[in-house]
Order: structure tokens, then sequence, then C-alpha cells
């Protein structure tokens, strides 16, 4: 037990990361941190993990250009907006029904799903983003909440039921579009600090759903 709750820490910490990149411009302040032994540490431990290593690898790359970027906050700052804030043939929003929409943004099914996903579960994002429900950042910090209940559960019946509720969010919402997502990263951040990113989190994204199908399986 102690260690399905070390992992939980470490799965839900991973996705409320993931959250703070894609959810807003990152200030000097946490772009300074990349240089920290705190960052360096965290994700030397990531790249011990095979599946991680030449993503990690390629984002420490970023990272090292990024610290040596001419007015690097604005210049990142550009990035972000160009990429996230920006239409779908310049950029690559990160709203779900995007991509399951066929390219159309109007496409309403992803977000009514997650809207109604959040209230069933009584969790308002409301006062935290304020942005769809159906943005990649609200859909990674619900992961990382759902990760922590399931941690928290006194019962086995109770935490089957959160351990349930992540593989859902996880195969009918971010893997069934992260890809397209991702690789519109890739094609479109030239820098490429947003790119190396999405790189990561598609790895782990994947790493994260074989950890789950192994713990639901010990599970019953």
């Amino acid at each position: 037990m102690q260690e399905f709750l070390a992992t939980s820490e470490r799965r839900a910490e991973l996705y409320w990361w993931f959250a703070t990149l894609f959810a807003a411009e990152l200030s000097d302040e946490q772009i300074a941190e990349y240089d920290s032994y705190d960052v360096r540490s965290f994700l030397k431990s990531l790249s011990t993990l095979d599946p991680m290593r030449d993503a990690v690898a390629e984002l420490n790359e970023a990272i090292a250009r990024l610290l040596v970027r001419t007015d690097r906050q604005l210049e990142l700052a550009a990035d972000f907006a160009g990429l996230f804030l920006s239409d779908p043939k310049q950029g690559v929003p990160p709203y779900e029904s995007l991509y399951r929409g066929e390219g159309h943004l109007l496409m309403q099914a992803p977000m009514t799903l997650m809207q109604a996903r959040l209230t069933r579960l009584g969790i308002n994002v409301s006062d935290k983003y304020k942005e769809p429900e159906d943005h990649l950042a609200i859909e990674l910090d619900l992961m990382g909440n759902l990760i922590i209940r399931a941690a928290e559960a006194d019962k086995a019946d109770e935490r089957s039921r959160w351990l349930a509720e992540q593989d859902e969010l996880l195969h009918e919402h971010l893997l069934g579009w992260f890809n397209r997502f991702e690789q519109g990263c890739h094609a479109k951040d030239k820098f490429g600090f947003y790119g190396a990113c999405a790189r990561l989190l598609g790895v782990f994204l994947v790493m994260d759903a074989n950890y789950l199908g192994l713990v639901q399986g010990q599970e019953s």
C-alpha cells in the first residue's frame, strides 16, 4: 500500500506539472526554476525510465536553449500564444473538441461530456481555469485529483471506483486526441520547448495507461 501511495503522489505531481505547462505562459521566475537543482533532479529521475529517456533528452536540450534565449520570457510567451491561443491553421489550440470534431472547433460533444463528468464528480474548475472544460490543462488537472482520491480511499471498492474514473478519463478523453495535438506541437513549434513538453507528456500518458491496467488487474 505504501508503494501505491508513493506512486500516486508522483503521478499526481506529474499531471499537475504538465497542466501548468499548457495552462498559461510561464513567468521568468518559473523559467529560472528549470536551471535549479530540483528540476534537474526531477528530469534526471524521469530519464531513468527507458520509455522517457529520449523525450527527457529532447526537453533538456530545449531548456538549455531557453535559459540563454534573449528576452526568454517574452519570446516563450509569444511561442505559447502562437501555438495555443491562435486559430487552428496557425497553431494547435489545446481543446479536445477540435481534434474529436474532424477539425471543427464548434463540435461540442467532448466539452459536454467533460462538463457532465466534472459535475458528477463535484469538481468546479471555474475558479482555477477560465477555459472550456475540454482544455488539455483541465483534463490533466482532473487526472491529478482523481489519483489523489484513489490514494485517500479507505475501502478497496472506493479505491477501485477512482481508478476506474482515471481509466475512463484517459481512454475516453486524453488518449483519444492527444497524439494529434502532440504531432501539431512538433510540427509548428519552431523553438521546440513546447514540442518537447508535448512529446514527454505523450510518452507519460501511454506509460500511465499501462500502469493503470496493471493496478486495476491487481485490484480485481
